[in-house]
């Protein structure tokens, strides 16, 4: 067997301690005729172990595997975050729309934009421009 394929690991046991002095007596009394090494009865301990109370809890976990719970209170605070960011996105989407209306992006000919902007006063504040832009989509879709 080649050295590169070997790893090394070395424990100490503490003989103040009873269960040290233990696995030192038990390590040191193996019957030969059931392990012939200390070495494969620590390995069959270690996956005796392993296979009895699971892997997964000793083994270290990378923290984007990591299961994080949310609690109540982070719960609403992403609520109110989405809901302001949705809030925000459909104003903007709605301002857009009511820009590209009144610029005349619907492609409304000059006669039918003429007989729709004589009812429009020159003083124009945002529930004017609503109902212009409201009255210009049902013009174009025929329900004027």
């Amino acid at each position: 067997m080649a050295k590169d394929n070997l790893i090394t690991y070395t424990f100490r046991l503490n003989m103040n301690n009873p269960t040290h002095v233990k696995i030192n007596n038990v390590l040191k009394n193996l019957n030969p005729k059931i392990y012939k090494s200390r070495n494969q009865f620590l390995i069959d301990a270690a996956v005796f172990f392993i296979e009895h109370y699971g892997d997964e809890n000793f083994m270290e976990r990378k923290e984007d595997e990591e299961i994080h719970f949310v609690t109540q209170d982070e719960l609403e605070v992403i609520k109110k975050e989405m809901i302001q960011n949705a809030m925000t996105e459909a104003r903007r989407e709605v301002i857009r729309l009511l820009g590209g209306v009144i610029a005349g992006a619907k492609n409304v000919n000059q006669e039918t934009n003429n007989i729709i902007t004589s009812n429009v006063p020159l003083q124009q504040d945002d529930e004017v421009i609503s109902d212009y832009a409201l009255k210009c989509m049902n013009y174009g879709e025929g329900e004027d």
